[in-house]
């Protein structure tokens, strides 16, 4: 049985069908969209702790 990527519908290979299996995020991503979605969230999360860390940030 074939097995598609969520996002862009290619071909998933069986190194990216055993990390979907280990790491599962809900739907089956391809190495490229999956590193696309953790930058994602990297970036968000940096953006939420930095705002957390405005009150250092007084007025001169």
């Amino acid at each position: 049985m074939e097995y598609l990527c969520s996002e862009c519908s290619t071909q998933l290979s069986d190194f990216e069908i055993e990390l979907n299996e280990l790491y599962p995020v809900g739907k089956l991503y391809c190495e490229f969209c999956q590193s696309k979605h953790e930058r994602k969230i990297i970036k968000k999360i940096a953006e939420d702790f930095a705002n957390e860390l405005d009150f250092y940030d007084f007025k001169k």
